[in-house]
């Protein structure tokens, strides 16, 4: 069974950008040698991550991340079954900061959420647009 969990944090104040860079390219390779897929960006000292996979695995891996002292505040938006993949075909990702963002791959991602329920959906949209924009 899939499943999708999306949340949003604070990082922490001493992580440092090779740090965050770091730790983004290796959530990817994590990600995608466990079957994951999704989104993780960083902006102006917060992140945003879509998580999906099998269950098991996704939720373990979102126990870890609540553990990281990388970052607080940490707030889950959505997590739950999904029937279809929002970023099918899709590995996990990662966008750092404006001098990172691909309007064609923006707009990707939107189009990928459109298997979440309306209300996931537009707080995805808002998050993204959030992200992207500052």
């Amino acid at each position: 069974m899939r499943y999708a969990i999306i949340y949003v944090s604070t990082a922490s104040k001493d992580l440092k950008e090779p740090e965050i860079k770091t730790m983004l390219k290796e959530s990817v390779i994590w990600n995608n040698s466990h079957g994951l897929t999704g989104l993780l960006l960083y902006s102006e000292g917060n992140f945003f991550q879509i998580i999906e996979g099998e269950e098991t695995v996704t939720k373990d891996l979102f126990e870890s991340i609540k553990q990281d002292p990388r970052h607080h505040n940490i707030i889950q938006i959505s997590g739950k079954e999904i029937h279809k993949e929002a970023y099918d075909g899709f590995k996990s990702d990662f966008i750092y900061s404006n001098a990172h963002y691909d309007p064609k791959k923006f707009r990707t991602y939107l189009e990928q959420i459109e298997v979440l329920d309306d209300a996931t959906q537009k707080a995805v949209k808002n998050m993204l647009k959030a992200f992207i924009i500052t």
